[in-house]
């Protein structure tokens, strides 16, 4: 059983490292919301494999190598704020100044290494953790920032929350979702961690396994649906009532889907979006955010769905028999016949002359 729980451990954490390094690497795209994951993230798996070497009894090998000493728990509170920050603030950019809030870990994982090695090398005797001035800095005061950034995330999902009244939509209610989901799981932790260094309650075990599901569960979203962590949609609709404070976004949604429905204006061979930002009278940049957001696909996928359905209509219809398909994908506005059976069989899983004889 031993055997096993070091086994789930260390992969666990290769799983973890990982992902963390590839959430890290966001960074070059300014994905900050990824990147700040990534660091919290990476200090929970470090404290994982932690738990492994301390179980294998690797602390006492004569060649180990201090990798507990990189999981610092100052980089959690700072981390988490920037996190919060990058999914709930539309305008959030990471300054240079905001790396002094990086600082003390930094510090930390400095004098740790030091120490470590001069014991190891100068033959020296320091033991930083029982110090009580460092077991502040490093244990308590993190915690304390913890609570003080999780109060934060709270006021912040509760207007987050008030805002959604005002945005009523399916990908917005999953954005919301998923900011409760990590500010319960964040609080939980923090519990656990607060009756540990306070209470000396014997509660790491719980926190060990909630820290594998959680690693876990983000290494699975990581793989299978990387979409989750995107940016929330109810920030870019934050963003877009910022940059048009006058449009509303379900009105002019009602707008574009009698234009296409009823209008049938996806006829047209060669459909621009300026053409329907012109017809709506909309700015071309919030109709194509609109559709992003909203219809979760470009504009021309958008157009091409409405012209798939309407060719799978006159398919059907006995009045329509003697047309050949690529006049009736002339018909419904696609200009190629290429283009016309890409879309038909992304929408339908059949080419248009299987779809043709299977009717």
């Amino acid at each position: 059983m031993k055997n096993f729980e070091q086994i789930v451990l260390l992969l666990i954490s290769g799983q973890g490292i990982l992902l963390s390094l590839a959430l890290l690497s966001t960074i070059l795209k300014r994905r900050w919301s990824t990147f700040f994951l990534g660091l919290i993230i990476l200090v929970f798996t470090l404290e994982i494999l932690n738990a492994w070497a301390t179980g294998i009894g690797y602390h006492s090998t004569p060649h180990m190598l201090p990798f507990w000493i990189l999981g610092s728990y100052l980089i959690l509170p700072a981390a988490l704020l920037f996190f919060v920050r990058a999914n709930t603030k539309d305008s959030f950019r990471f300054r240079r100044k905001d790396i002094l809030y990086f600082v003390p870990a930094c510090v930390e994982i400095a004098l740790a290494g030091f120490v470590f090695y001069s014991n190891r090398l100068l033959g020296t005797d320091y033991h930083l953790i029982e110090n009580q001035l460092w077991f502040f800095l490093t244990e308590i005061l993190p915690l304390i920032g913890m609570v003080v950034v999780l109060a934060y995330f709270g006021f912040v999902l509760l207007q987050l929350t008030a805002q959604f009244k005002n945005y009523r939509s399916k990908m917005g209610l999953q954005s919301l979702t998923k900011l409760y989901i990590f500010f319960a799981v964040f609080l939980f932790l923090t519990l656990l961690w607060a009756l540990q260094s306070f209470f000396q309650m014997e509660v790491f075990n719980i926190i060990k396994t909630l820290l594998l599901l959680f690693i876990f569960a983000m290494g699975y979203l990581g793989y299978f649906q990387p979409r989750f962590f995107d940016v929330p949609e109810i920030i870019k609709f934050q963003k877009r009532k910022n940059n048009y404070p006058n449009l509303d976004d379900s009105r002019e949604l009602e707008r574009l889907r009698y234009l296409f429905e009823k209008e049938k204006v996806f006829l047209k061979q060669k459909l621009t979006l300026a053409q329907v930002a012109e017809q709506l009278d909309l700015p071309e940049r919030y109709l194509s955010e609109l559709i992003n957001t909203h219809h979760k696909t470009s504009f021309r996928h958008f157009v091409n769905q409405f012209r798939v359905k309407e060719a799978i209509e006159r398919i059907q219809n006995p009045q329509q028999s003697h047309k050949s398909l690529l006049g009736i994908a002339m018909d419904v506005g696609f200009n190629s016949k290429s283009t016309f059976n890409q879309s038909f069989k992304a929408q339908t899983g059949k080419n248009p002359s299987d779809y043709l004889n299977n009717k």
